[in-house]
């Protein structure tokens, strides 16, 4: 058994339940989850690999509003939470059965300057990401 994180992002928790189910579909066990709004220190940590210059515009989609953040257990979580939620940043190149693509904007914002995706949801992409995410929901 491995445990992998989520975060269902502002413009996402309109479809919580429905993601939710998709994740059990796959054998997927949500085992804790908190629905509060997100800290600016928790995003700098989960986004450390977004350029700087970005940061301020991507992390505006999250400013004073409440995300559910989450642990989940299953037989290769971190893989089958990244083949469910879809594997690429634009909701419009994820699997048509992706939580990504089924729920995310097919249009990006500009803020800033910056293009944003609205795909609904933050997952890990590897093991390593998967604990930078789960002790930043424990310190949460």
């Amino acid at each position: 058994m491995e445990t992998s994180f989520y975060i269902i992002k502002p413009h996402g928790l309109l479809f919580r339940e429905e993601v939710r189910a998709m994740f059990e579909g796959f054998g997927l066990i949500i085992t804790e989850s908190k629905k509060l709004v997100m800290h600016r220190w928790a995003l700098e940590i989960i986004y450390s690999d977004l350029p700087e210059k970005y940061r301020d515009s991507v992390f505006l989609l999250f400013k004073g509003k409440s995300v559910e953040v989450g642990l989940i257990v299953g037989e290769n979580a971190i893989d089958k939470l990244l083949q469910i939620t879809g594997t690429e940043l634009d909701p419009v190149d994820c699997a048509p059965s992706s939580i990504r693509f089924k729920f995310g904007g097919h249009k990006p914002l500009i803020i800033n300057g910056v293009r944003c995706y609205t795909n609904i949801i933050h997952r890990p992409q590897d093991k390593t990401e998967a604990e930078i995410g789960i002790k930043v929901f424990r310190m949460l």
